[in-house]
């Protein structure tokens, strides 16, 4: 088998590899939730919060309403993350209609950015060994003691304190003295409501617990979670029970793939060497013969903006399919050096772009459909990529025909230069007019040229002078 079936080969591996990916997607937790009902969603956040976690929690709340569950409860270990992304995320929590429990679980540490998601929780609890605190936010490696900007987060943290009936003034202290705390600390000074050794025992204990909404002074709402058999005490204008939480279908929620790989592409190490290889790649293959340097450069540059946030989802994916459709039309029209290096990227491209337009899977519909709705899907993917392929793989035997049959009628015959070759252009030999590129640039219009090769569909010519010579 030659060396172009094997890169052909290659692209249909590359495509059954994906596109099962591509089906999967977030779907446990829809799934798992057709059997139950009032299901509590699971998440476990770890690692640095970035915008790309505004959107995986924007789906798991969005999950949470279309499910129907009365808890969202997120496992955190994290050292912290953007500010701008931690702002957004505690203002989702103040927002969801499921109330959210954020549980450091033994031995975790939620440290700066996850202590603010902590205190914005409706309910807050840690565990054995578990660590919150160190909240002054740093510039680089350089705490930022700027008053005003202090004043920001710390209004920030006390702010969602208040809201759900928390020591502000401990909370201050997070940032103003780095203070930290462990699980019993912190439930001592009114930041946490619940110390438990796994997350099943702390949903046992919520299981007599009502999270209630009053106003300890006018159109000043605050949310307590209070034992369920002292409700009597409290006045109060909205209330949810837990009742059943413990029991309840615990359903854990997976983002999809397109989130998955928008983390990847958010890390900071990853997002600089993207755009490194992107900008200096662009710039040095300007000066260098084809164009596989500016598509690869422009390619990484695309991912690069995605992480950064700079370009959204939709946009990062219809320009990944429209890079795509070019790098396909350049395979399948022309030959410009690539090997089918074009085909190949072209897929990919496709491949990514189609991820970033996963939907988030909220669709509530009996599993076995899903699956057929699946199946339906991924069988019009490959047969669509067979022919794909076959079309590839049948244009690159075209080209290589026409080449060697070409070669021997044209190398060696003299033209003349339409254009100016600088070093391309076109030329005129044989009665017809071609691409071609010259071996020695300049060559002005009007001046004879001899075929010294044929790459491609295209001519590489010299002066007839030259050749004379």
């Amino acid at each position: 088998m030659d060396v172009r079936k094997h890169r052909y080969l290659l692209i249909f591996a590359i495509l059954m590899l994906c596109l099962p990916l591509l089906s999967a997607g977030s779907t446990s937790a829809r799934d798992d939730a057709r059997t139950s009902s009032d299901p509590v969603l699971v998440y476990n956040l770890s690692g640095e919060i970035t915008g790309v976690t505004t959107y995986v929690m924007q789906d798991l709340l969005a999950t949470s309403v279309a499910l129907g569950a009365q808890l969202v409860v997120v496992q955190l270990s994290t050292p912290g993350g953007e500010v701008l992304a931690v702002q957004n995320i505690m203002a989702l929590f103040a927002n969801s209609p499921v109330p959210v429990l954020v549980y450091v679980p033994p031995a975790a540490i939620a440290s700066s950015g996850g202590t603010y998601l902590l205190m914005a929780s409706h309910v807050a609890a840690m565990g054995p060994a578990a660590q919150i605190g160190s909240c002054q936010p740093v510039a680089g490696s350089i705490p930022i003691t700027e008053p005003k900007y202090l004043e920001f987060v710390i209004t920030l943290m006390t702010s969602h304190a208040h809201l759900h009936e928390r020591n502000e003034a401990v909370a201050t202290q997070f940032i103003t003295e780095n203070l930290n705390l462990g699980p019993l600390e912190a439930q001592a000074n009114d930041i946490t409501e619940f110390v438990a050794d796994s997350l099943q025992d702390l949903l046992t204990t919520l299981n007599d617990y009502t999270l209630i909404r009053r106003e300890l002074v006018a159109d000043d709402p605050t949310y307590r979670v209070v034992p369920t058999s002292d409700l009597g005490s409290y006045t109060f204008d909205w209330s949810q029970d837990f009742a059943g939480v413990a029991s309840a279908n615990h359903i854990t929620y997976q983002p999809n793939l397109g989130l998955v790989l928008l983390s990847f592409l958010a890390h900071p190490v990853v997002n600089f060497i993207l755009l490194q290889i992107g900008i200096w790649g662009f710039v040095f293959s300007l000066n260098a013969p084809g164009y596989a340097g500016e598509i690869i450069s422009v390619f990484c540059i695309i991912l690069a903006l995605v992480g950064i946030g700079i370009i959204g989802i939709p946009v990062a994916g219809l320009l990944l399919m429209a890079l795509g459709g070019v790098l396909i039309v350049v395979e399948a029209k022309t030959d410009v050096g690539f090997a089918g290096a074009a085909g190949i990227g072209g897929i990919i491209c496709f491949v990514l772009g189609a991820i970033f337009f996963l939907p988030p899977g909220q669709w509530l519909i009996p599993a076995q459909a899903m699956w057929v709705f699946w199946g339906i899907s991924v069988g019009f993917a490959l047969m669509f990529a067979i022919l794909f392929s076959f079309a590839i793989m049948k244009a690159a035997e075209a080209r290589r025909l026409k080449s060697e049959l070409e070669a021997e009628r044209v190398v060696g015959k003299p033209g003349v230069a339409e254009t100016n070759l600088d070093p391309e252009g076109r030329v005129r030999a044989l009665g017809e007019s071609w691409s071609a590129i010259a071996e020695e640039p300049p060559i002005k219009a009007g001046e004879s040229v001899v075929v010294v090769r044929l790459e491609g569909i295209r001519l590489v010519v010299r002066l007839a002078q030259e050749v004379d010579n």
